[in-house]
């Protein structure tokens, strides 16, 4: 047996070595503030804000000029309400007023958060049902030239730069509009439409030769929010799946051997667990993520998961023992702040327990198939970690079931996932394309993060953005109120930071509290949070925003100034 050790509470790569750069404390050259238009709506409000940034040191601004269906600035091209005229126009005051006092301007443009021209352009989940949020679809032929338009309106002003925001989809679970897919199938000859419910027409089942398929219960479907993590986590293993809606035919209609998920699934009715009984005699394989204990209350899913009930995790910081390599490729390091619980078998095998001994994943063989139960919600993670876990217990339950080969549904989603990148990535390209015709040295920079749960989260990677130059840099919302978490916000970043470009990444930091966003944070916690930002090697900031911007925080502010 062998017994791996995976902990918690690591240090990611890179983070000794940038520490290690910057034991004497680099100067912040960047300082900024982003700005909302509360804090610019007439003379008055504006010359507060110069004086405050003045006193605290804040050397750039990046005001909100652009928000859902209003603009802060002369325009002929946008549609909706535009707040400047010959009696004021903020932009232009402000810009008047910050460059008197030596401060830069990058106008703040919330790009596709915008209000459409028409229905068509609105970007859509792949279960349209209830989402508050509304979108402009980057994959419709309209919609970039229509934001280029507008943000060259702003090259007529004397700013020091472009900075754009919400330049992404709203989740993974987006664009399945009418616009988009139709562009997609004259490319590609698919329907993406089909990865729910219709995988078939995808991938032929006798090319899908170990099936994946994640469950959509009906309750989950109106959480756009649920739906859009599953989609993120999903698409960053790597591996081909589709969904299945909840519907016994569905379950029955499963081939075997295949894996099906279930996550955000505990109230099951009768029918539906003896289709899933049936699933895995017949040779199917279950990965049940963090269930609770109402799902017990079924004797049938009680022998399918080989469990008698869970218990929540006493921390929010896991350490596992692994004790079984069924799920392949064994991770050597966990980091893991996660919810879950802690199992309760009653005949199942244990695979993984945390450090206080109590088992977290199990394994339930039951005729032909297998129900492998995972205490932690790993589908709530970030973790890159988690991810490879994920990933492992995938690839190792396929294997286990005597499938090798390629992916076909793999390469499909793929195809997908790309591609609704491309639409995002070609703004950006055609924005500073613009801007750089108008001045080479002004810069485009963007309100984004690095990393893979970015590019398979919203379709936007940073690391190519600035790799490629197509942003001169970026700040990172690394958004908490908390220190430890921050640490491991920015353990992450530096991770997936490519090489030579982090001096181009100026981490964001939030003013307010999770608990109630109508409070500023405690100054304390956010000077803790700049010293560690320094500590990074970090060579500016930005801060969220001027609505929290006290008095106390400018004395904050000030000791970074110097």
């Amino acid at each position: 047996m062998i017994i791996q050790i995976i902990m918690v509470t690591v240090l990611l790569p890179g983070c000794n070595e940038i520490s290690h750069k910057t034991s004497v404390g680099p100067q912040f050259h960047i300082r900024a503030l982003w700005v909302d238009p509360p804090g610019f709506k007439d003379r008055e409000t504006v010359d507060k804000l110069i004086e405050k940034c003045s006193r605290a040191g804040i050397n750039m601004l990046i005001p909100d000029i652009m928000l859902r269906n209003e603009v802060w600035f002369k325009s002929e091209n946008f549609i909706g309400k535009v707040n400047a005229d010959e009696k004021y126009d903020p932009l232009a005051y402000l810009i008047e007023k910050a460059h008197a006092a030596d401060i830069k301007v990058q106008p703040w443009s919330c790009t596709y958060y915008s209000e459409p021209k028409h229905p068509d352009w609105i970007s859509k989940p792949f279960v349209d049902n209830n989402y508050d949020h509304v979108f402009l679809s980057a994959a419709h032929p309209d919609v970039n030239p229509y934001l280029l338009s507008v943000l060259e309106e702003l090259l007529e002003y004397d700013i020091d730069g472009i900075h754009l925001d919400y330049s992404r989809y709203w989740n993974a679970a987006f664009d399945y509009s009418e616009a988009a897919v139709n562009r997609f199938k004259a490319s590609y000859n698919f329907d993406p439409r089909d990865f729910f419910d219709h995988p078939e027409r995808i991938v032929p089942p006798d090319q899908d030769h170990y099936p994946v398929r994640m469950l959509c219960p009906d309750a989950s479907t109106p959480y756009v929010a649920t739906l859009g993590t599953l989609e993120r986590n999903l698409n960053r293993t790597g591996i081909g799946y589709a969904y299945i809606s909840e519907k016994t035919a569905n379950i029955d209609a499963l081939r075997a051997p295949g894996l099906l998920i279930i996550s955000y699934y505990n109230h099951i009715p009768a029918e539906m667990a003896k289709a899933l009984d049936k699933y895995v005699k017949r040779g199917g394989d279950i990965i049940w993520l963090s269930p609770d204990n109402s799902l017990f209350e079924k004797e049938l899913l009680r022998k399918l998961t080989g469990l008698k009930g869970v218990e929540g995790f006493k921390a929010e910081r896991i350490k596992l023992q692994v004790s079984d390599e069924l799920f392949g490729r064994a991770v050597d390091t966990l980091q893991v702040r996660i919810t879950g619980s802690s199992l309760i078998p009653e005949n199942a095998d244990i695979i993984a327990r945390l450090d206080s001994d109590e088992p977290v994943v199990t394994v339930n063989r039951k005729e032909k198939g297998k129900v492998s139960v995972i205490g932690f919600q790993l589908m709530s993670s970030d973790s890159p970690q988690v991810m490879d876990y994920f990933r492992d217990a995938i690839t190792g339950l396929r294997k286990e079931a005597g499938i090798t080969g390629p992916d076909p549904m793999g390469e499909k989603r793929k195809q997908w996932i790309d591609w609704r990148a491309i639409h995002i990535k070609e703004l950006f390209r055609e924005v500073t394309k613009m801007v750089k015709k108008k001045d080479p040295n002004l810069p485009v920079t963007s309100a984004s993060g690095v990393g893979p749960q970015q590019y398979n989260g919203i379709y936007r990677d940073s690391r190519e953005l600035l790799s490629e130059n197509i942003v001169d840099y970026i700040f990172p919302m690394n958004y908490t109120d908390r220190v430890d978490i921050l640490k491991d916000i920015l353990d992450e970043q530096v991770l997936y930071t490519p090489e030579g470009m982090s001096e181009r990444i100026y981490p964001g930091i939030e003013l307010y509290t999770k608990t109630n966003p109508a409070l500023p944070l405690d100054t304390a916690v956010v000077n803790k949070q700049l010293e560690m930002v320094k500590q990074y090697g970090y060579r500016g900031f930005c801060l969220f925003a001027y609505s929290y911007f006290s008095d106390e925080m400018v004395e904050v502010i000030q000791r970074y100034s110097h």
